[in-house]
């Protein structure tokens, strides 16, 4: 299903995600170049902050259907579906980020986090080669992915 869905809107709404402020998830480009706030990502984010992922899903379909190439968007939808203990969901939503922008450093991080999670450690790895050559000057999604899989343990978020 998303596969489709990502086919489609590659045809009908291509959306760039470009940093804004240094902080690259929370605005979209329009095919026009029109630089936009999406207000629901933003709402979907303090959501998850506080804790209320089932909630957070709503605002973040929301986000979808306006911009179905948000790859944020589907990266805290992993992210939340993962820490509801929907693993298949999660991996889904990732690979749905992933799709969409390769080098998406937080689904790169928490894919790996779910791969650990979930007894899949090489399959980390491989994600944490992915993200050194993503984050060139570090980052913290690196550090992060770097810390859990020397150590086997997954980081709470």
């Amino acid at each position: 299903m998303i596969t489709r869905l990502l086919k489609i809107s590659f045809l009908l709404i291509p959306v760039l995600m470009v940093p804004v402020s240094g902080h690259q998830a929370n605005a979209a480009m329009t095919p026009t170049g029109e630089m936009i706030v999406v207000p629901e990502y933003l709402h979907a984010e303090e959501i998850v902050k506080k804790g209320d992922f089932e909630k957070a899903i709503y605002y973040l379909n929301a986000t979808l259907r306006q911009y179905p190439n948000h790859a944020s968007a589907f990266n805290l939808l992993g992210y939340v579906h993962r820490r509801l203990g929907n693993f298949d969901e999660s991996e889904k939503y990732y690979d749905a980020a992933l799709t969409i922008n390769p080098n998406h450093t937080g689904a790169l991080n928490y894919m790996g986090q779910l791969f650990l999670q979930t007894g899949r450690p090489e399959k980390a790895k491989a994600l944490l080669k992915r993200l050194v050559e993503a984050c060139k000057d570090g980052c913290r999604d690196l550090d992060d992915l770097e810390k859990a899989v020397a150590t086997g343990v997954v980081g709470n978020y």
